[in-house]
């Protein structure tokens, strides 16, 4: 094994146990899921940090991605209503922007362990708007749930409008053109467009 190999497990391990460490007595929390690149400004911003509030207001810290824009606009939430905010970000080469509204944070260097993190220790999933790493980030955690790798939990997906045109290709191709998979994936995760939904949604479906 080489060196550089070694110091790849060594980081890994490294990583793993300061994630335990720090998380495992987190109480209930919640996931949520969202971009890094959407104007503060915007409704998608506003419904995010209604949403975080309402997470905390419900008794729940939250975890983000610890970025700007959507998982910002989580934390923010989530603080300002005296939640637990969490952010679990990712160290790139060329930019690291973190947002200022969290309580506790983790830095990771692997996003695998990162991702790990997010699944180990959540009551239930939520999926803002996003792009290619909120997308990575939602279906590795309907797989998982899919193939039992992680117990099944709450997933919900907030926005109809940014969702809706994937769960329908989900549900007509996956399902009924290529029956690659079935109903009982249908029910792995569920669609609104109201925080409160979403919370009740929690409230309702968690066993933590």
């Amino acid at each position: 094994m080489t060196n550089s190999e070694q110091q790849f497990i060594a980081t890994i391990n490294k990583e793993i146990e300061q994630g335990y460490k720090t998380l495992e007595n987190i109480g209930k929390c919640v996931t949520v899921f969202g971009s890094s690149a959407i104007p503060d400004d915007s409704i998608y911003c506003e419904q995010a940090e209604l949403t975080g509030k309402m997470l905390a207001e419900a008794g729940f810290a939250v975890i983000t991605g610890g970025g700007p824009s959507i998982m910002e606009a989580v934390n923010r939430g989530a603080k300002n209503a005296g939640g637990h905010s969490i952010g679990l970000t990712m160290q790139f080469p060329d930019k690291c922007i973190e947002n200022k509204n969290i309580d506790t944070m983790l830095r990771f260097s692997n996003m695998s362990v990162r991702k790990h993190m997010f699944f180990k220790y959540s009551s239930a999933f939520v999926a803002l708007p996003g792009g290619f790493g909120t997308l990575d980030e939602a279906f590795e955690c309907l797989a998982l749930m899919q193939t039992g790798k992680i117990s099944r939990r709450p997933f919900i997906f907030q926005d109809k409008n940014f969702w809706l045109p994937a769960i329908t290709w989900i549900r007509q191709v996956l399902k009924n053109d290529y029956k690659v998979i079935g109903d009982y994936d249908l029910d792995l995760f569920s669609l609104t467009d109201e925080p409160q939904l979403t919370i009740e949604t929690i409230i309702n479906n968690s066993s933590n």
